[in-house]
């Protein structure tokens, strides 16, 4: 059985004053996680795989807020 892709990311941002980080999958799904260090955001910005070291380091180690996907251009 192949093994299932995981999204890849398309954006991250950073707010050293409140210590969340941002992440921005190709399916438009957002997540902000809470708690997390500049060290590790500098890190993040580093890594070979963003999506390997979003699991690794960051996924169960900080809470996260899921925002649902929003086309972009979208009317609310």
């Amino acid at each position: 059985m192949p093994q299932q892709r995981s999204p890849g990311i398309t954006s991250i941002g950073y707010d050293p004053t409140t210590r969340s980080l941002l992440v921005i999958c190709e399916g438009g799904d957002a997540y902000r996680y809470a708690g997390v260090t500049k060290e590790v955001y500098e890190d993040l910005i580093a890594a070979r795989s963003r999506e390997k070291f979003v699991r690794e380091r960051v996924q169960g180690r900080y809470p996260r807020e899921k925002y649902p996907c929003l086309v972009v251009g979208e009317e609310i």
